[in-house]
């Protein structure tokens, strides 16, 4: 009680998020974590080196590749948020290292994510994908084995192995990929903010996602056989991102 009588509220959930976001502040990683970035990084690479971003960047812009590729990723775009509810339910507040910290990251998160699905939507109007098109879309085989991987891993993974596959790997070289493409598209649709704002969000303001996932990682993988299926798990991930992308681009 405070000195009026009044009872002390507790802080809202956006100041005690802002709180969990402090908490994971960009640490010097350890010399596994230096290994394992290393040991991604063709991986990593090889998402960005897509001949669908490498010629929008050129200047020469696949139409047709792009409208592939939006409808066979909305089935990972709308499913974001509840990949990560999946590794939510995995947390036990506070009984093993780094889990409080990871339950409240998730639960904060959690909204952001499906608030991304409403935009892909809108980018994907701009495209001329109309609603009805988008959400009944059945992807190509190569999105759908990451939609059903990222489940698999989400499902049966460790929580480490999750913040790896799913956003470390996607998230990551996601903020990476559209800030390649963001120029093209910003010509190509002039003014109109909302088509842009997928994209804007994730080549300009959601750098945080990835850094603070891979310091969940550092804090909730337990020991180095866990450590090794991390980086499994993340080159897997990336393996068939990268995958999805040139079958988009084939066609």
């Amino acid at each position: 009680m405070t000195t009026t009588g009044h009872a002390i509220r507790p802080p809202s959930r956006t100041q005690h998020h802002r709180t969990v976001k402090d908490e994971l502040t960009e640490t010097p990683h350890p010399p596994w974590a230096r290994t394992m970035v290393d040991a991604l990084r063709p991986d990593w690479a090889g998402v960005l080196e897509s001949p669908l971003f490498t010629s929008t960047a050129e200047g020469r812009f696949p139409e047709k590749a792009w409208r592939r590729a939006m409808l066979d990723f909305f089935c990972i775009i709308e499913a974001f948020p509840k990949y990560m509810g999946v590794y939510l339910a995995k947390t036990t507040f506070g009984q093993t290292p780094g889990d409080y910290l990871a339950r409240d990251w998730l639960i904060g998160n959690i909204r952001t994510e499906a608030l991304h699905a409403q935009w892909y939507v809108e980018w994907a109007a701009a495209e001329g994908i109309d609603y009805a098109e988008l959400v009944s879309h059945r992807p190509a085989p190569e999105a759908g084995a990451l939609y059903e991987y990222l489940w698999s891993i989400c499902y049966r993974g460790t929580l480490a192995e999750a913040f790896g596959a799913v956003n470390y790997a996607i998230e990551g070289t996601t903020g990476e990929w559209t800030r390649l493409v963001l120029p093209a598209f910003r010509k190509r649709y002039g003014d109109d903010s909302r088509a842009l704002l997928w994209l804007t969000e994730h080549a300009e303001y959601d750098d945080a996602h990835p850094r603070e996932a891979f310091e969940l990682i550092k804090t909730t993988v337990r020991d180095d056989a866990d450590r090794k299926k991390v980086e499994s798990a993340t080159r897997r991930s990336l393996e068939l991102f990268r995958r999805g992308f040139d079958a988009g681009y084939r066609g």
